[in-house]
């Protein structure tokens, strides 16, 4: 499914939904840090995580397609909601976005003139564990975690799901050195397609209702459904 969407413009890649979700691009390594650092460091990113109930942040996203030899650009907002409740709502390319509210994955691109639903299970193609993803889950039972450097405050996480890793090559987490915010993500697939993410402005504990993360259809437009329905 995600290679379909890909195919126009460039949707959240299933890590993301790593606050989520979800990668660092452009940062150099140190050298690797001590196990007690690297610790430390995991240990931060968890707390943080764990302690977002809701948040809101700016997102700039670029898809570099090497097969076509093409560059994706887009930005707008990220709202997440725990558990398992996401909204990318785009500003460009304008009115597309993609929604999960739980169960399913929705996603609107405004030219198609119609919603694609896809259970959350089915809609990755990798074994990347989603009671993490959705906020219920801990990093260090879900994910082999390597500490790949700091610089420029920002130190560098290497993200393995303990299991295949299916279209992926490469998962990197770029986290705040002060706040263990999640500043910025990058994800290679098998072919060498690359997405990259940054965040800013994130806003904890906004109150976010959650009629924010129920479907609202645009008007004359379809659903779609792709894959088994979830119950």
């Amino acid at each position: 499914m995600r290679e379909n969407w890909n195919r126009k413009r460039p949707g959240p890649p299933p890590l993301l939904w790593l606050p989520v979700w979800l990668l660092l691009c452009g940062v150099s390594s140190a050298g690797a840090s001590d196990p007690q650092e690297e610790a430390r460091v995991i240990d931060g990113l968890q707390k943080s995580y764990d302690s977002a109930v809701d948040f809101v942040t700016d997102f700039r996203q670029e898809t570099e397609l090497k097969t076509l030899a093409r560059s994706l650009k887009a930005h707008g907002k990220l709202y997440f909601k725990r558990p398992g409740r996401m909204l990318w709502r785009y500003d460009e390319p304008k009115g597309q976005f993609v929604l999960a509210d739980g169960k399913n994955l929705y996603y609107y691109q405004p030219e198609q003139g119609q919603v694609l639903k896809s259970p959350l299970k089915s809609a990755f193609r990798s074994d990347i564990p989603l009671s993490f993803l959705l906020g219920i889950g801990n990093l260090k039972k879900e994910f082999k975690v390597s500490l790949k450097g700091l610089e420029q405050g920002l130190y560098l996480l290497r993200l393995e799901p303990r299991g295949e890793l299916g279209g992926f090559g490469e998962i990197l987490l770029g986290v705040d050195a002060e706040s263990f915010n999640i500043h910025s993500s990058r994800i290679r697939d098998a072919a060498g397609n690359v997405t990259m993410i940054r965040f800013a402005g994130m806003r904890k504990g906004t109150g976010l209702k959650d009629s924010l993360f129920r479907l609202q259809l645009p008007e004359g437009v379809d659903v779609v459904e792709l894959g088994a329905p979830s119950r």
